[in-house]
């Protein structure tokens, strides 16, 4: 399918959209609205001040909640030309130091990784920082020889590529929607350096002629990189570690020292790691690592390691934090780890030597072969056959008869048997396979209209779906992750938009619908909320949204999921719920009646969890942005929202203003912030996700 290329107009605040959030986030969860918000009113920072369009005193009180400023602070205003007439612009100081929201996604068997959602203010610095110094991102970012993914422009461009959302799937052609505004499918601020994902390295040129070139290759990585990151390095990375030490308040005021302290101030002023999960965290990697690789490059070069030229002797790949390292002697290998660990060393950087793993000719990875097998698999068995039958007429085209057969334990087995041959890992395999069975599932249904109604058999098409279904959730239960999630929703999203066309049997349509309410109810249980929110299995729950009222969950079992249980007096929640889990659970249950006890339980809490972090409001990222979600949330009562601005002490008189404020586009619709409670929908939410998948 073509791509549409479309021009963007560049706006300082995109990397609001782009760059500041983690990829591994709720699809009900974005920034479009709270960039909105700051374009509307001229929202921006600088300076340590953030000054908005004077429009209203309903206005001050919100960008204040917003940005962590008391409310008693009266803002400066001033007056400025703008397109030959005078507006007035409001100001106040406010404070950078916050506390992240963080939240933990499943990384490896039994293991989690923390992300971080960084508070609203530092996210519109980050977006400031970004414009101010774009430049020097990318001259920065333009030194070392080795790295493979490195900001190389400013993004000018965005591609359309919709495939998720049919409409009138009983004629021949499926039609195609597209998003029509530019955030919707904003990759990065950025445009990145030859690969946007690691596995695309593997199939490059660069790395075939290096097969030919060298005889070995090393693979290996930096031990808990982000973790590690002195904030301080970057000043000795960019300018010269005796000189900064020397001249500390100087190298402040420097680019290096202003996202050294911005990093800090993301990250409640810790110095010893930078947040994982925004893109921005990976730019500040970049820089420093970027330094690395060019002292590492001219050591090499020196007498003491025999003159060792890049591209001659060896050749090095750097993948954020993963090298590839080709080369034909050991002895070259020994010189290059030596002058790699020392260089690391003087940034408290170290190689995880324990992961590290040698290949020799021919050189080809576990990952490559199991590849190659998994698409030859894929590709040969989940086809629609379509073949020509004689046409009627001289001038009348052949007429397509259509079949298909599908034996999912089979697919299973053959599936299982080359994870094993190949020695991979499910989790390594997953996303490439399920990016497949989308494509060949997109395919399938529209090769299914191309043959003649008389020449093609619903109940097999219907068989084969169930066949693919069985397939796709065995391979996706044994490691959920988010992104082979989102690519089973998107699969998901192909058959439920199919059989909720206008002439599908109701018959068929239960058993596909049935089929997947059971499986996503497994995998929830499997799964369910224990210490750490499953952020995978929120996308499912969103899923499960999909299919109608029919299949809604009952309300103990969308409690049990959440950990909430109940006794004599009603519900007990066993953990402390966080703003992914409130904002989702109260989606999926909206107004309906069959949860409005829980819903009651939920609303308690969010007030719960305010009252129990009074002195921390303004700091608290994850509070601050339930606050305003609650705010817009239509299936939150009026009197829980006026708790919570009592809370925040906000006076009686805004409190209306402030719970009823409407979109200034649109004087019938509340204005949202993070959550999209209205105008939701699934598939278009899900191939903006699929565009931004970077890395």
């Amino acid at each position: 399918m073509s791509r549409k290329k479309i021009s963007l107009k560049y706006r300082k605040e995109r990397s609001i959209l782009s760059d500041v959030l983690p990829y591994e986030i709720p699809v009900t969860f974005s920034n479009r609205h709270f960039y909105d918000f700051l374009l509307t009113n001229r929202v921006e920072c600088q300076n340590g001040e953030v000054s908005w369009l004077a429009n209203d005193d309903t206005l001050d009180q919100i960008v204040k909640l917003l940005f962590g400023i008391s409310h008693s602070v009266i803002p400066k205003e001033k007056i400025i030309k703008q397109f030959d007439k005078q507006v007035t612009i409001k100001s106040c100081p406010f404070e950078g130091i916050s506390i992240p929201f963080s939240y933990k996604i499943s990384h490896k068997l039994k293991e989690y990784r923390e992300l971080v959602v960084p508070h609203p203010r530092n996210q519109l610095q980050v977006s400031e920082l970004y414009h101010s110094c774009k430049e020097l991102i990318l001259y920065y970012c333009s030194i070392s020889p080795f790295s493979i993914r490195q900001p190389k422009k400013i993004s000018k461009y965005i591609f359309h590529k919709d495939r998720t959302h049919y409409e009138n799937l009983s004629s021949e052609n499926a039609t195609l929607e597209e998003y029509s505004k530019e955030y919707e499918n904003l990759r990065s601020f950025f445009v990145y350096k030859d690969y946007s994902n690691i596995y695309k390295f593997y199939e490059s040129y660069k790395y075939h002629r290096c097969e030919k070139k060298y005889n070995k290759l090393l693979k290996l990585d930096i031990s808990k990189c982000f973790d590690s990151i002195y904030t301080h390095s970057l000043s000795w990375a960019l300018i010269n570690k005796d000189g900064v030490k020397e001249s500390i308040k100087l190298s402040q005021k420097t680019f290096a020292g202003r996202f050294d302290k911005l990093m800090q101030q993301i990250n409640y002023n810790e110095t010893n790691g930078i947040i994982i999960g925004p893109e921005f965290s990976r730019i500040f990697a970049e820089l420093i690592l970027q330094s690395v690789d060019k002292a590492v490059q001219q050591q090499l070069s020196n007498d003491k390691y025999k003159n060792l030229a890049h591209k001659v002797d060896y050749e090095i790949f750097r993948y954020v934090d993963d090298y590839f390292i080709f080369f034909n002697d050991d002895s070259t290998k020994d010189s290059i780890l030596e002058v790699l660990q020392l260089s690391l060393k003087e940034y408290k950087l170290y190689l995880n030597s324990a992961k590290a793993i040698t290949y020799e000719k021919p050189i080809i990875t576990e990952i490559s072969m199991a590849k190659e097998r998994i698409r030859t698999l894929l590709g040969e068995r989940l086809v629609y056959k379509l073949e020509d039958l004689e046409a009627v007429g001289e001038d009348e085209k052949p007429i397509k008869k259509g079949s298909i057969y599908l034996n999912s334990k089979s697919l299973i087995t053959q599936f299982k048997t080359i994870i094993k041959e190949c020695n991979v890992e499910y989790k390594d395999m997953l996303n490439y396979s399920l990016s497949i069975v989308e494509s060949q599932c997109d395919k399938i249904i529209k090769d299914h209209h191309k043959a003649a109604k008389e020449h093609r058999s619903d109940k097999q098409l219907i068989q084969a779906i169930l066949g693919i279904l069985e397939f796709v959730f065995f391979i996706y239960s044994v490691s959920p992750r988010v992104n082979t999630t989102i690519k089973l929703c998107r699969i998901l999203r192909i058959f439920t938009a199919y059989m909720k066309a206008k002439d599908s049997n109701k018959d068929f349509k239960h058993l596909i619908f049935k089929y997947i309410y059971d499986d996503v109810c497994f995998i929830l249980k499997k799964n369910k909320n224990g210490e750490h929110t499953q952020v995978e299995t929120l996308y499912l729950l969103i899923a499960l949204s999909e299919l109608g009222r029919d299949y809604w969950l009952e309300e103990t079992a969308l409690a049990e999921y959440f950990n909430i249980k109940s006794d004599d007096t009603g519900y007990v929640s066993s953990q402390n719920l966080n703003y992914f889990s409130i904002t989702v659970i109260l989606f999926y249950m909206s107004e309906k009646k069959r949860y409005a006890k829980l819903r009651m339980f939920i609303e308690l809490e969010i007030i719960r969890k305010f009252e129990k972090k009074k002195k921390t409001l303004s700091k608290e990222a994850e509070l601050t942005m339930l606050f305003f979600d609650a705010m817009s949330c239509p299936y939150i009562s009026n009197e829980t929202k006026t708790s919570l601005l009592k809370i925040y002490e906000i006076q009686e008189s805004f409190h209306n203003k402030i719970i009823y404020r409407k979109h200034k586009h649109s004087s019938f619709r509340n204005q949202l912030w993070f959550t999209t409670w209205e105008d939701f929908n699934f598939g278009k939410e899900l191939d903006a996700k699929q565009s931004q998948e970077v890395y």
